[in-house]
């Protein structure tokens, strides 16, 4: 009885924890997924996916295009607003995007997440970047005892985690 108490305690926080896809032995957050396209030649996916990268307000940037090859490698940002007690810290998520094409097929992987503050300049009216970036696990893996730092951390990882969902969510629809 106490066994079936515990299983359905566990249940609920299961639902509720945030969980970074990643490689197990080195605890580097990684995304990857084969995703099958009903009548998709190469090339159509190809511009689809180049259409994705030049897509108007976005922060994404071509680092490799290799049509032969169907390839294509870039980095993309994202910015994340996280209270921090009374004051909302921003940062950039950047990670490499990597698109790997074939017929009726494509995979991606998101890899090398990295995490820059931005600092305020003159004022609160201009932002200035002038961190280094850091590893995205460094962030998520640090373990406050308490209080309002926990809360940091945890509203952080929150933030990255619906980030790098939205920019899957997004990468899928523009390959439709």
């Amino acid at each position: 009885m106490k066994f079936i108490c515990f299983i359905f305690f566990l249940i609920p926080v299961s639902l509720f924890a945030q969980s970074f896809s990643g490689d197990a032995v080195s605890g580097r957050i990684y995304y990857a997924e084969e995703v099958l396209v009903k009548d998709g030649p190469q090339f159509d996916l190809y511009n689809r996916a180049k259409a994705w990268f030049s897509s108007s307000g976005t922060h994404k940037f071509l680092a490799v295009d290799d049509i032969a090859n169907g390839l294509l490698i870039g980095s993309n940002y994202a910015l994340l607003s996280v209270a921090d007690g009374n004051k909302i810290q921003t940062f950039r998520l950047w990670c490499t995007v990597k698109i790997e094409l074939e017929d009726d097929r494509y995979w991606y992987s998101l890899s090398d997440f990295k995490l820059q503050k931005e600092l305020m300049k003159n004022g609160a009216t201009s932002k200035e970047t002038q961190t280094k970036k850091q590893p995205l696990e460094k962030w998520v893996s640090k373990n406050p005892a308490a209080g309002n730092e926990q809360l940091f951390y945890q509203a952080l990882e929150a933030a990255a985690h619906t980030s790098i969902q939205a920019l899957i969510k997004d990468l899928k629809v523009s390959m439709l």
